[in-house]
C-alpha cells in the first residue's frame, strides 16, 4: 500500500508572511471576519478583524482541534514552527495537545496562589501597558475603578461570567457613554486574552467577554457638532475667543482654532507630546482614534502662543490643565465659553474641525488630501503596518501656516 505524502510544511518565509499579513488584515477588516496564513500541515496565522493575530495549530484526532500557540508578533514564525512540531510529536505518540494542557493548567491550579481580576489587571498592566503613556495607563484604571473593580474586582478571573460582562457595559450603555462601551470591552477582551496565555493562570481557560457585534446594545446615533463653517462668520468667533479673559481658556480655545484636532486630543494633551523647536505635536497612538500616532505641524503664530502658555503654566503635566488638581481642562469648560460668547447651538469645541475643513477646501483652495490628513481621517486605519505618519508632511507645513495666517487676519 502506497502510503500518503506527507503535508508541506514551512511554506511561509518572513517577507512572505510580513506581506501577506497586511493583505490579510484589510481583508478581514472589509469583511469583519478572520483570515487565515497557512504555513503547512496545519499550522496557520489567523488574522482577526481589528488587526490581532494568533498562531494556530489545527489537527485531527478523534475531531478536528484548534491549538492556539500564541500572539504574533510575541511568538514569531520560528517559534510557532517549534509549538507546531511539540504537539505534532504529541499526536504521533497518541496524545492530544489541547486536552494535555488543559490538564497541566488544572494539576497547577491546586499550588496556584488565589488570583483575583484586580490581580491579573495589575499584572496586564505591568506587563503590556508600561510604554504607553501616563494619560493612557490613567484613562483604563479610572475606567476599571468605576466599572469594574467594585463589581469583580475580587472575583477570580476564571469564574467571572459573561453575563455579569454584559451587566457592566449594559450599566455604561445607560448612562449614554456609548463610546466607553467599546473602549472596555476591548481593554477587557485583551486583559482576560493576556491572562490565558499565562502559564501561571491555569484556570483561565476561555474568556468571558462577548465577542463579534453587540448586536442588541444600542447605537451611538451620528451628529454633526455646532460648527461656523461659513467664512464671512470666523472673524467675529475669532474676536471673541480673544477677548477670554481665563488665560488657559483662551489659549485652549485658540490652539484649537489653529490645530483643529479633535477636543479630546487637545484637552488631554501633555507638554512631553510637544517639540517646539522642531515644531511639531506628536499625538500617540493611544490617544488617537484610530489607534495611529499622528503628526501635526505647529505654525510658528502657535509655538509662540504655546511659549507664551509656558510662562503661565509651566512645561510640565497637561498642557491645559484644569481647576481640579491632576485633571485636564474639561470640554464643559470650553463648551461653556464658547455659549457664553453667544455660540450656543451655533458652534462646538469640535466645530473647529468642520470650519477648517469647510475653509481650508472652499476659501483657500488646499488639496483635500492635505486636509483629511491633517483631520487624521485614514481610510485603511487598521492597517498600522502601511500607515505613514509623515505622509503630505511639507505640504501639510504650509498649510498649517496658511492657516494660521487667515486666522491672524479675522479681526
Amino acid at each position: 500500500m502506497v502510503k500518503p505524502a506527507p503535508m508541506a510544511r514551512h511554506t511561509l518565509t518572513a517577507l512572505a508572511l510580513k506581506a501577506r499579513l497586511t493583505e490579510a488584515a484589510k481583508v478581514a477588516a472589509e469583511k469583519k471576519k478572520p483570515q487565515r496564513i497557512g504555513d503547512g500541515d496545519g499550522l496557520m496565522l489567523v488574522v482577526q478583524p481589528n488587526g490581532s493575530a494568533s498562531w494556530v495549530l489545527r489537527y485531527s484526532t478523534t475531531r478536528r482541534t484548534d491549538l492556539t500557540l500564541g500572539r504574533w508578533p510575541t511568538v514569531t514564525l520560528a517559534l510557532a514552527r517549534e509549538k507546531a512540531e511539540e504537539a505534532r510529536r504529541l499526536i504521533a505518540a497518541g496524545a492530544d495537545p489541547a486536552e494535555k494542557r488543559a490538564e497541566e493548567k488544572k494539576a497547577r491550579a491546586s499550588a496556584a496562589s488565589p488570583d483575583t481580576l484586580r490581580l491579573l489587571f495589575d499584572d496586564w498592566m505591568a506587563t503590556t501597558k508600561s510604554d504607553k503613556s501616563a494619560v493612557y495607563r490613567g484613562n483604563i484604571e479610572a475606567a476599571m475603578k468605576k466599572d469594574v473593580f467594585p463589581r469583580l474586582g475580587a472575583k477570580a478571573p476564571h469564574l467571572v461570567t459573561r453575563a455579569e460582562i454584559l451587566e457592566i457595559l449594559r450599566a455604561i450603555e445607560e448612562r449614554g457613554a456609548f463610546e466607553m462601551v467599546r473602549r472596555l470591552r476591548m481593554w477587557l477582551r485583551e486583559l482576560f486574552e493576556f491572562g490565558i496565555d499565562d502559564e501561571s493562570r491555569p484556570l483561565l481557560l476561555a474568556s468571558p467577554v462577548p465577542m463579534g457585534t453587540l448586536r442588541s446594545f444600542k447605537t451611538r446615533k451620528a451628529m454633526n457638532f455646532p460648527a461656523v463653517t461659513n467664512h464671512a462668520d470666523v472673524k467675529a468667533l475669532m474676536v471673541a475667543l480673544r477677548r477670554t479673559e481665563n488665560w488657559t481658556v483662551r489659549a485652549a480655545l485658540l490652539f484649537s482654532s489653529y490645530v483643529f484636532q479633535r477636543p479630546t486630543e487637545i484637552r488631554e494633551a501633555t507638554w512631553a507630546e510637544f517639540d517646539l523647536q522642531q515644531a511639531r505635536w506628536v499625538i500617540p497612538a493611544e490617544r488617537m482614534k484610530g489607534r495611529l500616532e499622528h503628526w501635526v505641524p505647529l505654525a510658528p503664530q502657535v509655538v509662540e502662543l504655546l511659549r507664551q502658555h509656558q510662562g503661565v503654566v509651566g512645561n510640565e503635566g497637561w498642557l491645559f490643565p484644569g481647576r481640579r488638581y491632576g485633571k485636564p481642562l474639561s470640554e464643559g469648560t470650553l463648551s461653556g465659553r464658547l455659549n457664553a460668547c453667544g455660540y450656543e447651538g451655533k458652534h462646538s469645541p469640535h466645530g473647529f474641525r468642520a470650519m477648517a475643513r469647510t475653509v481650508l477646501d472652499e476659501r483657500l483652495k488646499v488639496d483635500t488630501r492635505f486636509i483629511e490628513k491633517q483631520l487624521s481621517h485614514e481610510v485603511d486605519a487598521r492597517l498600522k503596518g502601511a500607515y505613514n505618519r509623515a505622509e503630505y508632511w511639507d505640504d501639510r507645513v504650509l498649510m498649517m501656516q496658511a492657516w494660521a495666517d487667515w486666522l491672524d487676519a479675522q479681526k
